[in-house]
């Protein structure tokens, strides 16, 4: 009988210190400011501390972030050499991971151009995507390796890219494109950072999508079995509104309006 209890007393012990010890791998973009950006390959911004804060202090799960060009961080979770990420769904990713139930935040992806764009006023006309892929005069811009992008704009006759987000403000500014879709609090972010904030423009309507942030682990990883812990903690934050909270204080700590 006694050895029986203490067989049971180590299995659960060793469950819970395995449990303990897990450290899941996630990265983030590095060119994404203020929501993700690397210095080193240490990763800052909105999406590494909603992960810290929903894995780390609200599960116990350790957590090892990195940070790295986005295309390659995609590619690393598809291959099975790093955990997770952090974005969008999309259905090329769903091919390859799985999500969270409901989203860490949500924001909405709107049009944004030049002061001095002579294609304002039709731009002010477009209430859809498909509004946008009937002008073939305009010429998009959008992050390199931005699967949504990708997506959404591969019917659009001519869309550029560039590595870092954080440029394309000015790209707009100079004329060298004619409209960005993305998140209003990201492209002020970046305009302000940028000292051109009086020389772009944001068109808040029609919002273009709103989207879902979501943590994303890969198919080949092994952690795969922590996602409905992960989701019904997120569930539990957002129906007691803590949720929503969090989002602000993340928000304000990285000078988002």
């Amino acid at each position: 009988m006694i050895t029986l209890i203490l067989a049971i007393v180590f299995c659960i012990s060793f469950s819970f210190n395995s449990y303990a010890e897990n450290t899941i791998t996630i990265t983030y973009g590095a060119d994404y400011k203020p929501f993700a950006w690397g210095e080193e390959g240490v990763p800052f911004g909105v999406q590494r501390d909603f992960v810290e804060e929903i894995l780390g202090n609200r599960l116990g799960i350790k957590v090892i972030h990195e940070a790295c060009p986005w295309a390659r961080c995609q590619n690393f979770v598809r291959e099975g050499t790093r955990d997770g990420f952090f974005t969008v769904p999309t259905p090329a990713r769903a091919e390859y991971t799985i999500t969270s139930s409901i989203p860490f935040y949500e924001t909405h992806f709107v049009m944004h151009t030049s002061k001095k764009n002579p294609n304002i006023e039709q731009l002010k006309t477009v209430t859809s995507i498909m509004d946008l892929e009937r002008m073939h005069n305009l010429r998009h811009i959008h992050m390199l390796g931005s699967g949504w992008h990708e997506n959404v704009l591969r019917n659009m006759k001519d869309v550029s890219t560039i590595p870092d987000a954080s440029n394309i403000p000015m790209m707009l500014k100079l004329l060298r494109a004619d409209v960005y879709i993305e998140q209003a609090e990201m492209f002020r972010y970046q305009a302000k950072r940028s000292g051109i904030l009086d020389e772009v423009l944001t068109l808040n309507e029609p919002s273009i999508r709103k989207l879902g942030w979501h943590i994303f682990i890969g198919k080949k990883s092994k952690y795969q079995f922590l996602m409905p812990k992960i989701s019904a903690m997120l569930e539990t934050l957002q129906a007691s509104g803590e949720l929503k909270k969090i989002k602000q204080e993340i928000f304000l700590k990285h000078e988002i309006e």
